[in-house]
C-alpha cells in the first residue's frame, strides 16, 4: 500500500486531481450562468456536468500512464527520470494548482459576491434568485366561439385558485388581473403596476373533443421566458383539471418553491365532472364579481343551476350563498332573515363536501358579520374571525378574507387593524374596487377627510366606470355641508348605476333642506313598486310633508307586518320622536340595537352613541333625569373623540348634548365651531331639520340660535342655486372639480 501511494505521488497523480478539480469548479461554474443564456434547458446542463466528471477520470488515468517532458508526452514506462527530475515536476504542479486556485475564487467572486448571476433568467440549475410572486393574465381564446372563451375564462379562474391555495406564492387577484384582458400594455409595466416579478401567459383553444392549452411563465423585469408547456388532451374535465394541476405544479418548480402535501392535494383536487355545471359556475363567478344587482341576481340563478345538474360541486354551493348575501348587503333585495337562512343552508353542504374549502369559510365570515353587526349581542365576531383565519391558513392569498376580515374590524372600530387588512388585500388585489373604495372609509372615521377624499379619487381613477366611490365622496361632500358638490357627486354615481334608487336618500335630504318638496315627491315616486324601499314610501313621503304622526302610523303598519328593512327602523324611531310618542321610539331603538335594551350600564361607543343619546332624551321627558344626564355624560365622552365632519361625522351631536343638559353657553360654542368647521345641514346626521330639532329645545327661545339659522339659511341659499344653475345647464363638472380644493 505504501509502495502504491508513493508511485502515485511520483507519478503527480494527486496534483493532477486537485488541479483537475479547480478546472471542473471554474468549468461547472461558468456552465451554470452562460449555457442558460443561449437557452440551454435542464437536461442539457446534466449531460454538461456528466461530461465534467467523466472528464476526472480520464484525467487520472492520462496521469497515471504518461508523463509530460521537456521533450513532449511519454509513456510513463519510457521515461528516463534525470535526478530531481520528479521533484522539479512536483513544484511545477503545486503552481499550477495554486494558479488554478485563485483562478477559481476569482470566478466564484464573480459569479456569487458580484451577484452576476442574479441579471440571469432563472433556471432549474438551482443557481439563479427565487421568484415569489406571479400575475396570472387572462387566458387568451383562439376561437370566435363564445363558448370556449368562456371555458377559457374557467380555465384562468381555476387556474388561478389552484396557485392561490399554495402559501409559497403571492398569487395576484382574478379582478385585477382581468382589467389586463386585451391590454396593450408591455409585461413590465403590468408587473410593475401589480408589484409581481413574474407574469403567466396562456391561449386555450377547444376543437371537438380535444383541447389545447399553452402557458408560458416570463420574468416580468427582463421579458425573458422561464418556462412554457403545451398541452394537448382529449377534452375530458378530468383532463382539464389535471392540466391546470400540472401547469401549477411545472410553475411552482420553475419559481423554485415546492408545495407541501397539503397544497399538493388542493392543487390536485378536481371539483366538478360536469361541463355544464362547470360552464355555469364560472359565469356566475363573473357575473358576481360585477356586483351589480341584475349582474347578482343572474349569478344566483347559475350556482342553482351548476347545483342541480352536480349536487356535489362545493364550489357551486359557496357561489351560491355569497350571492344571497351580497343580494341582501348590497342592495336589499331579500329579506334578511330568509337570506341568512339560505346562506348557512349552502356553506354547511359546502363544508360537508369540502372541508377544506377556502372560499366556503370566508363567506361563512361574511355572513357572521351581517348577523353581529346587527346586533353586537351574540359571539359572531368571534366566529367571524376564526372563520377568516381558516380561509387565510387554506388560501393565503384569498384577497376577499382579508378585505371582510377588514370590514370586521372595522365594525369592532379596530379602524388600524381594519386599514392594515385592506392594505393587505390591495397588495394581492392591487386594482379591487371594493378594497379600493372602502379603504378610505376608514380614514373618514378617524377624521382624516383630506385622506379619504384622495383615495377616492385615485379610486376613481383606476375605475372611472365605478359608481361607489363618487356615491362616497357625495355622502362625505354632504356630512361636511357642501351640499352643492355632493349633489354633483351623487349624479355622477347615479349614471353609472343601474340601480334606480342608488343616493336617493342622499337626493331626498338635500331637496327636504333646500325645501323643494315638488322634487321630494317626484324622487320618491320614481321608486320601482318591486324595490325593497317601495314599502316605506309612504312614512317617508309624509314625514318630510310635517305629518309626524302620520308617518309613524305608516312606518308602524310596514313593522308590523314585516315589509321593512332593519334600518329603518332608524327613521320609524325618529318619526316618533317627533310625533311625541317615546314608547314607540323606544321600541324601535331597542329593536334596531338590542344591546341598549334594559335599565343597566349600556355600551355607549361611536356606533351606539346616537341611539343611546336619544334613549337620554326620552328618559328625560319621562321625567328621570338622573338616568338621562348618566347616559348624556357617557355620550359626551364618546362624541368628543369622533370627527365632527364627514361622512362618519357627529355634525352637531354634541351641541344636542350640552343643550339636554342645560348647558346652553358651552351647547353655543360648539355650535359656532360647528357651523365654522363647515356644518350646514342635520340631514345626514338627523332624519329631521335644524329648526325642529327636538334636542335643542333649551337653546331655540336664545337669539343666537335665530341668527346660526339665518347664517345656515344664506350658506345653503348659495348652494341651492348653484345647483339650480347646473340644473339648467346641464353642466355638473364645474361642482364636481371643487372637491380637488380639500
Amino acid at each position: 500500500m505504501r509502495n502504491l501511494v508513493s508511485e502515485l505521488q511520483r507519478r503527480n497523480v494527486p496534483r493532477v486531481a486537485a488541479a483537475y478539480a479547480l478546472v471542473a469548479w471554474i468549468i461547472i461554474e461558468a456552465g451554470s450562468v452562460l449555457l442558460p443564456t443561449f437557452g440551454a434547458d435542464e437536461v442539457t446542463f446534466q449531460i454538461y456536468v456528466i461530461v465534467v466528471l467523466l472528464g476526472f477520470i480520464a484525467c487520472l488515468i492520462f496521469a497515471w500512464v504518461f508523463e509530460i517532458t521537456p521533450e513532449g508526452v511519454r509513456l510513463d514506462r519510457n521515461v528516463v527520470r534525470k535526478p530531481n527530475q520528479s521533484k522539479k515536476s512536483g513544484r511545477v504542479m503545486n503552481y499550477t494548482i495554486m494558479g488554478l486556485l485563485i483562478i477559481a475564487l476569482a470566478v466564484s467572486m464573480t459569479f456569487n459576491v458580484a451577484e452576476l448571476q442574479d441579471d440571469v433568467p432563472l433556471t432549474a440549475f438551482g443557481q439563479p434568485a427565487i421568484h415569489d410572486s406571479i400575475a396570472v393574465l387572462p387566458f387568451t381564446s383562439r376561437s370566435t366561439d363564445e363558448e370556449n372563451a368562456l371555458f377559457a375564462d374557467g380555465i384562468h379562474d381555476d387556474l388561478l385558485t389552484k396557485l392561490a391555495n399554495t402559501g409559497v406564492l403571492k398569487v395576484i387577484s382574478r379582478t385585477s388581473v382581468m382589467e389586463y384582458r386585451d391590454t396593450t400594455k408591455n409585461l413590465r409595466q403590468i408587473g410593475e403596476e401589480l408589484g409581481v416579478d413574474t407574469v403567466l401567459e396562456g391561449a386555450v383553444q377547444k376543437v371537438g373533443d380535444n383541447v389545447r392549452i399553452n402557458v408560458q411563465l416570463i420574468d416580468a423585469k427582463t421579458d425573458e421566458h422561464l418556462w412554457a408547456q403545451s398541452y394537448d388532451r382529449q377534452f375530458t374535465m378530468e383532463n382539464v383539471f389535471s392540466i391546470q394541476s400540472e401547469i401549477s405544479a411545472a410553475i411552482t418548480t420553475a419559481l423554485q418553491t415546492a408545495l407541501v402535501p397539503g397544497e399538493q392535494n388542493a392543487v390536485a383536487r378536481i371539483p366538478t365532472k360536469d361541463i355544464r355545471a362547470y360552464s355555469l359556475y364560472v359565469s356566475g363567478r363573473e357575473n358576481l364579481y360585477l356586483r351589480r344587482l341584475e349582474t347578482t341576481q343572474e349569478a344566483r340563478k347559475q350556482f342553482e343551476q351548476a347545483i342541480s345538474l352536480d349536487s356535489e360541486y362545493a364550489e357551486a354551493y359557496v357561489g351560491l350563498a355569497e350571492s344571497i348575501l351580497l343580494l341582501q348587503i348590497n342592495h336589499a333585495a331579500l329579506p334578511r332573515d330568509d337570506a341568512l337562512l339560505l346562506a348557512q343552508d349552502n356553506l354547511d353542504i359546502a363544508l360537508s363536501l369540502d372541508p377544506e374549502l377556502a372560499d366556503a369559510y370566508a363567506t361563512l365570515g361574511l355572513m357572521k358579520i351581517n348577523i353581529w353587526a346587527q346586533t353586537r349581542a351574540g359571539q359572531e365576531n368571534v366566529e367571524a374571525e376564526a372563520a377568516f383565519e381558516r380561509a387565510i391558513s387554506l388560501n393565503p392569498n384569498h384577497a376577499r378574507a382579508y378585505m371582510w376580515f377588514a370590514s370586521l374590524r372595522g365594525e369592532e372600530q379596530r379602524y388600524e387593524d381594519a386599514i392594515a387588512f385592506y392594505h393587505r388585500s390591495l397588495q394581492l388585489d392591487p386594482l379591487g374596487r371594493i378594497p379600493s373604495s372602502n379603504l378610505p372609509t376608514l380614514y373618514a372615521r378617524l377624521g382624516q377627510n383630506d385622506v379619504a377624499l384622495k383615495l377616492w379619487l385615485d379610486a376613481i381613477e383606476i375605475h372611472p366606470e365605478w359608481p361607489t366611490p363618487y356615491q362616497y365622496i357625495a355622502v362625505h361632500l354632504l356630512g361636511m355641508g357642501r351640499l352643492d358638490e355632493a349633489i354633483a357627486w351623487n349624479r355622477k354615481a347615479q349614471t353609472l348605476s343601474t340601480d334606480p334608487t342608488l343616493g336617493v336618500n342622499i337626493t331626498l335630504g338635500i331637496y327636504v333642506q333646500f325645501g323643494e318638496l315638488d322634487k321630494v315627491r317626484a324622487l320618491l315616486n320614481d321608486v320601482p313598486a318591486n324595490h325593497p324601499i317601495a314599502a316605506s314610501v309612504e312614512g317617508f313621503q309624509l314625514l318630510f310633508d310635517g305629518e309626524f304622526e302620520k308617518s309613524l302610523d305608516a312606518f308602524s303598519d310596514r313593522i308590523d307586518n314585516d315589509q321593512i328593512q332593519p334600518f329603518m327602523l332608524v327613521i320609524a324611531a325618529d318619526a316618533a320622536l317627533l310625533a311625541g310618542d317615546l314608547s314607540k321610539a323606544r321600541e324601535y331603538i331597542v329593536r334596531r340595537a338590542p344591546q341598549l335594551e334594559g335599565d343597566g350600564e349600556l355600551p355607549v361607543d361611536r356606533l351606539t352613541v346616537r341611539n343611546v343619546v336619544k334613549l337620554a332624551y326620552i328618559h328625560r321627558q319621562n321625567g328621570d333625569t338622573k338616568r338621562a344626564d348618566e347616559l348624556l355624560k357617557a355620550s359626551l365622552a364618546v362624541v368628543q373623540g369622533m370627527p365632527r365632519h364627514g361622512m362618519f361625522g357627529h355634525g352637531i351631536l354634541d351641541v344636542q348634548i350640552y343643550a339636554l343638559l342645560d348647558r346652553r353657553e358651552e351647547a353655543f360654542v360648539a355650535l359656532k365651531e360647528a357651523v365654522e368647521g363647515g356644518y350646514r345641514s342635520s340631514v345626514l346626521f338627523d332624519n329631521w331639520l335644524l329648526d325642529i330639532d327636538p334636542f335643542l329645545q333649551s337653546i331655540r327661545p336664545d337669539r343666537r340660535f335665530e341668527e346660526t339659522l339665518d347664517k345656515l339659511a344664506g350658506f345653503n341659499a348659495a348652494m341651492h342655486q348653484r345647483i339650480i344653475e347646473a340644473e339648467e345647464s346641464g353642466d355638473w363638472d364645474q361642482l364636481m372639480a371643487l372637491v380637488e380644493t380639500f
